[in-house]
């Protein structure tokens, strides 16, 4: 039995995939061109590893980071994410600390060959001194409340 203990071992760490992790085969990993009910537009990349990165055509005149988070596919062709950003209010400290950090809770539902996303978005305003972007109850502020589209990035 001690023989076949580290066989049973890796066969165990070779069958179990990450809990954050996209399904297998799903179409959702990739970049989107989002366009947001307010008008911004913005570029959204799920990786297949869970992660996700923003990019937003606001971020110049409203002094905000790029965003990075986490995905998860909740059913077939449907996600749930989240992504955290970094505010600037005060171009006289460079940043440090930030004045503020934003939270981006996402729900979205893709096409069927996920060429097309849609969905809604809630954004919350954190303080960094006194409440946590990773706890959304620490918010003593309400949640900013928008839609989008979004299409595909792809090589012709």
């Amino acid at each position: 039995m001690h023989r076949l203990f580290p066989f049973l071992i890796l066969i165990m760490l070779c069958t179990f995939s990450p809990v954050h992790a996209a399904s297998k085969g799903g179409c959702i990993s990739g970049t989107y061109l989002i366009q947001e009910g307010s008008g911004t537009q913005s570029l959204w990349t799920f990786s297949k590893d869970g992660t996700i990165q923003s990019a937003s055509s606001a971020q110049g005149p409203l002094n905000f980071s790029d965003a990075h988070g986490a995905w998860k596919q909740t059913r077939s062709r449907e996600a749930n994410a989240i992504f955290i950003d970094f505010n600037y209010g005060d171009a006289d400290n460079g940043g440090f600390p930030p004045s503020g950090i934003a939270r981006v809770d996402a729900q979205l539902s893709f096409s069927k060959k996920c060429t097309q996303v849609q969905g809604s978005f809630e954004l919350r305003f954190f303080d960094p001194e006194t409440e946590d972007p990773l706890d959304p109850s620490t918010d003593t502020g309400g949640p900013l409340s928008d839609t989008f589209t979004g299409r595909r990035v792809t090589v012709p």
